[in-house]
């Protein structure tokens, strides 16, 4: 892929995001089942395009787009899947020092891929697609 087109394709995934956040997250927590890249262009361009464009639409529209790690992660992993490679957005939730303060964070995960959107230093226990559905029993309940 060209420069201009690994721009435009950052561009789409960053105003598709909200989108994504709020009807089709739970399809981006599991990777892929067939994966096949598409082409051997590098998607660390469209990535930061992505970024960039989730920050300047964060500043001119802050109720649609956040300049969040949840929004980067969920554009990352478009971009990536757009190649043709199987990431997927995990979400870890932990306390700080303070039992009473629960912090979150969103990463992406692709084998084989250095991701610019990493899980950090925080302990985080990371939840699972199955954790994220309401009704659905736990192990053991019926």
């Amino acid at each position: 892929m060209r420069s201009l087109e690994q721009i435009a394709l950052g561009a789409r995934a960053a105003w598709r995001t909200p989108a994504i956040i709020s009807h089709g997250l739970t399809e981006l927590l599991e990777a892929p089942s067939a994966a096949r890249v598409r082409n051997g262009a590098d998607p660390r361009l469209a990535v930061r395009a992505a970024y960039a464009a989730i920050a300047r639409m964060a500043r001119i529209a802050p109720t649609r787009w956040r300049n969040t790690c949840l929004y980067r992660s969920v554009a990352e992993c478009l971009v990536l899947r757009a190649h043709g490679l199987p990431a997927r957005v995990v979400i870890g939730v932990g306390t700080s020092g303070d039992e009473a303060d629960v912090i979150a964070h969103a990463w992406v995960e692709c084998e084989g891929v250095e991701c610019l959107s990493t899980r950090g230093q925080a302990e985080l226990e990371t939840m699972t697609l199955r954790s994220t559905r309401v009704g659905v029993p736990l192990d053991g309940e019926r």
